[in-house]
């Protein structure tokens, strides 16, 4: 769907009372009245809340992406740049779990995980991409490696946010440096 200034308002103001409220308790009438349409405008634009959310959460994932690209791209070799990028969004996502209560953590995870796993996964396929082209990695599938190395991240987080006092950071980071070799 085409990005109208409409969209990018509803979007906008629904992502601002999710970080007010959660997006549990956000609803579509609070950006109705917000905006001082009617919630059919808002169904012209998205398909619903769920909708909504993937869409401001796309958006955030794809920034943070090139976000964390440029500060891992100084980093003078690929397995610096992977372990960095892992690094940093372990410390992004216990973050996001200890300022957010479980249910809504899960709440959130439903609907956003797909577009973190989608941007993350493009950023690090790239830097295995790049590490084997240099001669640091061994060649392979980097989709395969891509999906399994965001499948350890996610189950990982999970793990975390189940329990926030676990703390394994580096056997994981060790374990997916010796997977892409």
């Amino acid at each position: 769907m085409a990005t109208s200034p409409m969209r990018q308002r509803i979007a906008e103001v629904f992502r601002r009372r999710v970080a007010e409220v959660g997006y549990r308790k956000a609803t579509l009438d609070d950006v109705a009245r917000a905006l001082r349409i009617s919630k059919k405008t808002i169904y012209v634009h998205f398909d619903g809340k769920r909708d909504i959310y993937a869409y401001v959460v796309a958006r955030e994932a794809a920034q943070e992406k090139a976000r964390l690209a440029a500060v891992v791209a100084t980093l003078p070799t690929y397995t610096a740049r992977v372990e960095a990028a892992l690094r940093i969004t372990l410390e992004m996502g216990r973050r996001h779990a200890a300022e957010t209560e479980r249910e809504e953590w899960l709440a959130e995870y439903e609907v956003a995980a797909d577009a973190y796993r989608q941007a993350s996964g493009d950023l690090i396929r790239e830097l295995i991409q790049a590490g084997i082209d240099a001669g640091e990695f061994a060649p392979g599938d980097t989709r395969l490696a891509e999906k399994m190395i965001v499948a350890m991240m996610v189950e990982y987080l999970q793990m975390v946010n189940a329990d926030p006092s676990f703390d394994r950071d580096a056997e994981l980071l060790e374990r997916i440096h010796r997977f892409i070799g």
